[in-house]
């Protein structure tokens, strides 16, 4: 039962798999002066100039975080009092941990650092190719000799606060689960950012493990091994490893076919390491829910706490008024308001911490992305991995591709409804949209990354079914045309033609911006 369990888990992750190849260069950000064949025999261009030295500038980040939480452990008290601080304080090892890959090159916190929102930390490869290299991959990150992932990398913050996936057939639609696609259910744990948490160590081309048990191996050998057991317990390392488990965890995912559990454990030492490797993800779970990630902490939340300050700026209340107006944002990204006619204020505001989504997922009419190198990456690389054999032809149908997926789903009864979630992606949180660590960082939007700044964003939405339509690279792309969308079955059609002015888009941007947490009222500043 335990061994059947685990495959099921096992396989619902290693299907998972993205990849790595060609990027599509944009805005001369990459060194093109030469090309050459890449290990799974497609031709490739150079990494983007600079990128080594951003890698090492993200990993030195994580290694001082990673050392600094370590240092902090002796001092957390031992009580009952102090629980959720040691669970928080384990999660944040783990995600700040590089030991966790195959190679132990990479850490979750590689594509999630907190100064963007847990997002994307390099500004060349927001940019460029969206994804992010993996643990597979040379010192530059050159695509050619590298494995990329296949979306933008998802925020952290508020993820807890998602609920398990459940459908309404009243509503006929899907509410909670995390990643782009809804896949981290809850079903199992029952907690999706916990189950968000146990995909990317075990996804060949992200941490690259090639089982769940070589993380708990890791574990096992970490120096915080004692502060685990302390959490947890001492049952979770008790395991009998077989004498070739750290051979076997050193070779990249995904494994065999017919031996999708290359570390054989006996039943009970299986069961063992599950045990454990939920007790890492929840772990997780606890941190991303903490402060240090989701505090509510923005210019909106002050202005909602005091609503007898005016704490937003003109355009700001003016965007706020878009917002849950003619710009229809809060049909989706619900801000916590009932409908009124005359302006809102507020103390308006009914929730005093709202999470700006109404956890469903959406069509936006998003065109393909092709700089993102998962679509040329049709053969197999130097392991023998080929991450999508459909190469160009690849369409990401995002939601609908899950719940097609036996693999992935784990409702048989949701199977029928895959093609009216054809091309539907999670809504997700517009809070902290638009951290960045300084006005000049790139950031990218939405899942496959298209959009390059918030104004791009609202543009597209106010504008997608108005302009006509052009092909990927035309000189007018973005302002006067745009692609066709990627999946045109399942269009949300809330959107597209919504008569913004160009001073309203940019009102709507301003308010976007309040979202951003870590803000510090003028009198507070004026003290200092």
């Amino acid at each position: 039962m335990t061994r059947g369990y685990t495959e099921r888990r096992i396989e619902r992750r290693m299907t998972r798999i993205t990849s790595f190849v060609i990027c599509t260069l944009m805005l001369g950000l990459f060194v093109i002066s030469q090309s050459f064949s890449s290990p799974n025999g497609a031709t490739q261009n150079p990494a983007p100039a600079g990128l080594e030295e951003e890698i090492k500038r993200v990993e030195a980040e994580i290694d001082r975080i990673f050392a600094d939480t370590l240092a902090q452990l002796p001092s957390i008290p031992n009580d009952v009092g102090s629980r959720m601080k040691r669970v928080q304080t384990l999660g944040k090892l783990m995600l700040f941990d590089k030991q966790l890959s195959v190679n132990r090159n990479q850490a979750c916190t590689f594509c999630h650092m907190p100064e963007t929102d847990f997002t994307g930390p390099i500004s060349i490869l927001n940019m460029t190719t969206v994804a992010y290299p993996g643990s597979v991959r040379d010192a530059s990150g050159d695509p050619a000799r590298s494995r990329y992932g296949h979306r933008k990398p998802q925020s952290y913050t508020y993820a807890p606060y998602f609920p398990p996936l459940q459908y309404n057939q009243t509503q006929g639609d899907f509410y909670g689960g995390n990643f782009w696609d809804l896949r981290a259910t809850g079903a199992f744990l029952p907690n999706p950012a916990a189950e968000q948490a146990q995909d990317p160590p075990v996804d060949p081309n992200e941490m690259g493990m090639p089982d769940t048990a070589c993380v708990v191996r890791r574990l096992s050998q970490s120096p915080f091994r004692w502060f685990f057991e302390a959490v947890w317990g001492k049952q979770a390392f008790a395991i009998k490893w077989p004498a070739d488990v750290d051979q076997v965890c050193a070779k990249p995912g995904p494994p065999p076919a017919n031996d999708p559990l290359p570390v054989h454990l006996n039943l009970e030492d299986r069961g063992r390491s599950n045990a454990t490797y939920d007790q890492f993800a929840l772990a997780i779970a606890a941190y991303e829910a903490a402060p240090d990630i989701s505090p509510f902490s923005s210019k909106f939340d002050y202005a909602l706490a005091n609503p007898d300050q005016k704490v937003l700026t003109p355009d700001e209340q003016a965007g706020w008024d878009l917002f849950r107006g003619k710009a229809k944002c809060n049909t989706c990204h619900l801000d916590g308001t009932e409908n009124l006619a005359r302006k809102i204020t507020p103390g308006d505001v009914g929730s005093k911490a709202p999470l700006f989504t109404d956890f469903t997922s959406s069509n936006l009419g998003i065109p393909k992305n092709p700089a993102i190198p998962y679509f040329n990456y049709n053969k197999p690389d130097r392991y023998g991995y080929t991450a999508n054999p459909a190469g160009s032809a690849y369409v990401d149908r995002g939601v609908g591709d899950f719940l097609r997926n036996p693999q992935l789903n784990p409702n048989s009864d949701w199977a029928r409804l895959a093609a009216q979630f054809d091309g539907k992606f999670q809504v997700s949180t517009l809070r902290n949209v638009d951290k960045r660590p300084r006005p000049d960082f790139i950031k990218a939007y939405t899942h496959n990354g298209y959009f390059k700044s918030l104004k791009e964003v609202v543009y597209f939405y106010n504008t997608r079914d108005k302009l006509p339509r052009c092909q990927h690279g035309a000189p007018g792309e973005k302002m006067t045309c745009w692609p066709a969308p990627e999946v045109p079955q399942n269009m949300d059609k809330t959107i597209g033609d919504l008569g913004l002015t160009n001073e309203q888009e940019d009102q709507l941007v301003a308010f976007l911006k309040t979202l951003t947490d870590g803000y510090k009222p003028q009198q507070a500043r004026d003290r200092k």
